[in-house]
């Protein structure tokens, strides 16, 4: 990776191995205007909000993000926020709301790990009945049986969320992709009644099995719920050693 990264690795020693870890001051005064660093960057921290945090966790925009404002919105491959999809799409880490509510990525590596802590072994359905998801959510969620892909206009159309009822179908989006059910997969052009295409593209989500693939899911099944929270929590520690125990609960959702 170019010098654009400053690494200052720290050193966990045990007494069987070493491992290196990152320090949230390998980035905090970095500027990345490559998607390849922004890669390697999720990649090397495990996860990581798209913006401010209640935990100052690096993150991809805000104040203690990796790019500049005025990279945003520009439609160039130094635009960020073609980021977010570009690295779903490539399947090198997944985007969903995951942080306190919030977007923000996770790695494959960290994916299954993530995926053990919410779920913690249960199916969508045993967690509806245990009321842990509301009958919104079930609304959606049972429409991704027939299809494999939906964009948002797609979901709320199906469904019956009509403008009024925006702030229900927010919160059970929400709902599904924090207890990690539903992810973005991409986008879908939206299509005019005379077939053409037309307005910009909208964010499209899948379920996390169509997205992860059977491997992850696998994987994850294999992990204990308590290994994986506790390893997520040293993790943060480990980037972020100042932020409240509080915080980093609402921070994770768990």
């Amino acid at each position: 990776m170019e010098n654009i990264i400053r690494k200052k690795a720290i050193d966990i020693i045990s007494s069987s191995e070493t491992k290196v870890l990152s320090s949230i001051d390998d980035y905090t005064n970095t500027k990345i205007t490559e998607y390849r660093d922004f890669v390697s960057i999720v990649e090397d921290m495990g996860f990581m909000p798209l913006s401010n945090n209640c935990i100052n966790f690096i993150s991809l925009d805000g104040s203690s993000g990796l790019t500049e404002s005025d990279l945003w919105h520009t439609n160039l491959p130094s635009d960020p926020w073609m980021w977010r999809v570009q690295i779903v799409q490539e399947h090198k880490a997944a985007y969903a709301k995951l942080f306190h509510k919030k977007p923000g990525f996770i790695s494959l590596e960290w994916y299954p790990k993530f995926l053990a802590a919410r779920r913690k072994g249960r199916t969508f359905e045993e967690m509806y009945s245990e009321g842990f998801l509301s009958n919104d959510a079930k609304k959606i969620y049972t429409l991704f049986e027939a299809n494999e892909i939906l964009a948002v206009h797609e979901i709320k159309s199906m469904a019956g969320f009509t403008k009024e009822l925006n702030s229900k179908y927010e919160s059970a989006m929400c709902e599904l992709q924090m207890g990690m059910f539903i992810t973005v997969n991409g986008t879908k052009q939206k299509i005019s009644a005379k077939g053409e295409e037309y307005g910009w593209p909208a964010t499209a989500y899948s379920t996390v099995e169509t997205w992860a693939g059977d491997k992850l899911i696998e994987k994850a099944k294999g992990i204990k719920p308590k290994d994986a929270m506790d390893e997520i929590l040293q993790r943060i520690k480990e980037i972020t050693p100042h932020a409240e125990s509080a915080k980093i609960k609402r921070f994770l959702g768990f």
